[in-house]
């Protein structure tokens, strides 16, 4: 995680900047936030480092639906529940979930050159750019809830546990 430190400091900085502009979050509420946040990533607690979280279920003064009904309204994303995805590895696409922790988006499907992306971030022009720029096709983008793309990261990492342990058998 460390080595995407950047990006998810740029990420969150955005994140929390764009919620400000579109009046969904306070600028005080937004400072404790921040103050959270850092202490995360100075202790590092990469990880579980994110604004977003903070203002949800820390400071408990943001309404994660508001911010999905926005991102559904305004950018005409998608809605998915990572829940109801059957995922497979990501290393199909010679990706970790490393990226995806960092950045709160995951490719969940492929068909032909177009890849499905969920994400909490899609209001932080950092995360968007750096997917675009990472994926080698297009990409439809969907929002997905902060409870769902947590589970279906740790679903990730169980199989690409499941993986290495294969794959360490078959030695």
């Amino acid at each position: 995680m460390q080595e995407h430190r950047a990006l998810i400091l740029r990420s969150n900085r955005f994140l929390g900047s764009s919620l400000v502009d579109k009046g969904i979050v306070a600028v005080g509420d937004l400072e404790a936030a921040n103050e959270k946040f850092m202490e995360a990533i100075q202790s590092s607690e990469l990880k579980h480092a994110s604004i977003l979280t903070t203002l949800i279920y820390d400071l408990k003064v943001l309404d994660e639906r508001k911010v999905i009904e926005y991102q559904v309204e305004e950018h005409s994303l998608g809605l998915v529940d990572l829940d109801a995805v059957e995922l497979g590895s990501l290393r199909q696409w010679n990706l970790e979930e490393t990226i995806c922790f960092a950045t709160s988006t995951l490719p969940f499907d492929k068909v032909e050159n177009t890849y499905m992306v969920a994400t909490c971030y899609y209001l932080s022009a950092p995360v968007v750019k750096h997917w675009e720029s990472m994926l080698d096709g297009d990409i439809i983008w969907y929002v997905t809830s902060t409870q769902s793309m947590n589970r279906a990261l740790e679903r990730i990492e169980e199989i690409h546990k499941d993986e290495d342990e294969a794959a360490a058998e078959a030695e």
